[in-house]
């Protein structure tokens, strides 16, 4: 787990390519020293409740994951 900027590359109002960038938490599964999944939760600087239960729902699946009782979130 670890905290991530995601850009991303849009067309502006102007037609001129714009960056965005949105902080997240990058969630990594790994077997045997090898990714095998990753799930990007974005963390805005103002979450909502329905933020914060999609945080809530990874960070689960992912200790479930962890412990061999689901597949990768």
């Amino acid at each position: 787990m670890a905290m991530h900027l995601r850009r991303v590359d849009v067309d502006g109002p102007d037609g001129e390519p714009v960056t965005l960038s949105y902080p997240g938490m990058l969630l990594t599964g790994y077997e045997d020293g090898c990714k095998v999944c990753e799930r990007w939760i974005p963390l805005g600087g103002e979450p909502s409740v329905a933020d914060d239960e999609v945080l809530i729902d990874a960070l689960h699946a992912a200790m479930l994951w962890q412990n061999h009782a689901e597949e990768c979130p």
